[in-house]
C-alpha cells in the first residue's frame, strides 16, 4: 500500500459515521477504472471494511486489458486458466492485474487485493448483492480532499457453524492478511493457522480466500 498516515483512520471512521450518504459499489470501480480516483489506505474495524481515496490532478484512465485481467481475477478466474484463454505467460499476467492495482494505488498481488475493490468488482456484476451498497463521505486535510467509502464487512455472518478460532482466521484472511501475518496476529504456529483455515475451507465448501469471499458475499444475497 502506498503510503499514507494512519493518524486519519479515526476522523475518516468518525465521517463515515455521522456524514455519509448511500453509495454503490459500483461506481468505486468506474472512478477507479477511469483514473478519477486511486487508494491511499485501506483498512478494516470488526464492522465495517474503509478505503481512503483521493482525485490525482490529472486522471489517467487504466488499460482495458489489464482491467479486464484484473476483473475476472478478483471475480474468482484463476491466472492459469486467463493465462491459457489469452496464450500467455502466466507471469504476464500477474504482472498485468498487478501493475493495474498499482495504478490504482495499491502495491500486492490479486490474491491479496482489497476486500472493497473485490467487493466492488462484484457488484459490476451481481447488483442484487446486499454488499453491492456502501457508504461515501470526505474528509479535507491541508486543503486535499480524500473521499471515504466503507461497506459491511461481508463475514459479519457466516453461511455454516465455525468453531471461535476458525472465524478469526478466516475473518483475518477475508481482510487480507497472508497466513503468516495471521499466525503472528494471533501467536499461533503457521501449521496451526493452515489446519484452521483448512477446516473452514472444508466447513463452506470453499478452495481459498477469493471463493470464501464470493460464498460470503451469495450468503448476504440471502440473509440481506
Amino acid at each position: 500500500m502506498i503510503s499514507f498516515p494512519r493518524a486519519l483512520r479515526p476522523l475518516a471512521i468518525e465521517r463515515d459515521s455521522e456524514e455519509s450518504v448511500v453509495f454503490e459499489l459500483r461506481v468505486l470501480w468506474d472512478r477507479l477504472q477511469n483514473g478519477k480516483w486511486v487508494f491511499r489506505d485501506t483498512f478494516s474495524t470488526s464492522e465495517r471494511c474503509y478505503a481512503l481515496l483521493r482525485s490525482p490532478s490529472t486522471p489517467q484512465p487504466l488499460k482495458a486489458k489489464g482491467l479486464e485481467i484484473l476483473e475476472r481475477m478478483l471475480l474468482g478466474t484463476p491466472g492459469k486458466v486467463v493465462a491459457f484463454e489469452r496464450r500467455r505467460a502466466l507471469s504476464s499476467i500477474t504482472a498485468a492485474a498487478q501493475e493495474c492495482l498499482r495504478n490504482m494505488g495499491l502495491d500486492c498481488r490479486a490474491s491479496h487485493a482489497s476486500v472493497l475493490l473485490i467487493m466492488a468488482a462484484s457488484a459490476l456484476q451481481r447488483r442484487e448483492l446486499a454488499t453491492s451498497q456502501g457508504r461515501l463521505s470526505y474528509i479535507s486535510v491541508d486543503d486535499v480532499e480524500y473521499a471515504v467509502v466503507s461497506a459491511l464487512r461481508p463475514d459479519l455472518q457466516f453461511p455454516v457453524q465455525l468453531s471461535l478460532a476458525e472465524a478469526a482466521v478466516l475473518r483475518s484472511l477475508v481482510v487480507g492478511n497472508s497466513h503468516a501475518q495471521i499466525s503472528d496476529e494471533r501467536a499461533r504456529s503457521p501449521r496451526t493457522v493452515a489446519n484452521q483455515l483448512a477446516t473452514a475451507f472444508r466447513k463452506l465448501g470453499v478452495s481459498g480466500r477469493r471463493a470464501t469471499i464470493e460464498r460470503l458475499l451469495q450468503h448476504s444475497a440471502h440473509v440481506g
